[in-house]
């Protein structure tokens, strides 16, 4: 049992790592203007968008499946939740809305969780917040929106129409 939760911690570094810096690459101009642009034509995203992509795109995004397939050796039912999981994840960050609560993102955990807002302020504009499940990697390379935290705040209070 310790070996499937130490798997599992192991696929979301090594996705969320492959993640981050493969976001980043599809945002240099010429990839992002030919391959990762279709993408980003949903400036409001839907859970719809979270597989609306280019194939080079989806390519690149498979290939952590080897990836973790050959760095780890890893029980198939780990390897099919986990990739059960990373579906839901993702549909979850292009909902167009925030499921966590109210201050969530000041929380000791939250603070470095991704969220469907930090996902919807990169649609809107354009550049920053590349992480997938945490903003691990965003913090250490600077790439966290400046206006994360007003926009979630805004996002969860009561009345959004502040």
């Amino acid at each position: 049992m310790a070996y499937y939760i130490l798997s599992w911690a192991w696929m979301f570094f090594l996705h969320d790592t492959y993640f981050y810096w493969i976001h980043r690459l599809m945002h240099h101009p010429k990839l992002y203007r030919s391959v990762h642009l279709i993408h980003h034509k949903s400036t409001n995203p839907s859970p719809w968008t979270a597989y609306a992509f280019h194939p080079f795109e989806a390519f690149l995004e498979a290939l952590i499946a080897p990836l973790i397939a050959f760095t780890l050796p890893v029980h198939i039912s780990s390897f099919g939740l986990f990739f059960l999981f990373q579906i839901i994840y993702n549909v979850y960050g292009h909902l167009g809305f925030e499921l966590y609560p109210k201050k969530f993102h000041k929380t000791l955990i939250g603070k470095w969780i991704n969220t469907s807002v930090a996902h919807n302020l990169h649609h809107k504009k354009f550049n920053g917040n590349y992480g997938l499940y945490f903003l691990f990697w965003d913090r250490i390379m600077g790439t966290v929106r400046e206006d994360y935290n007003t926009t979630f705040e805004k996002s969860t209070s009561k009345n959004t129409n502040n």
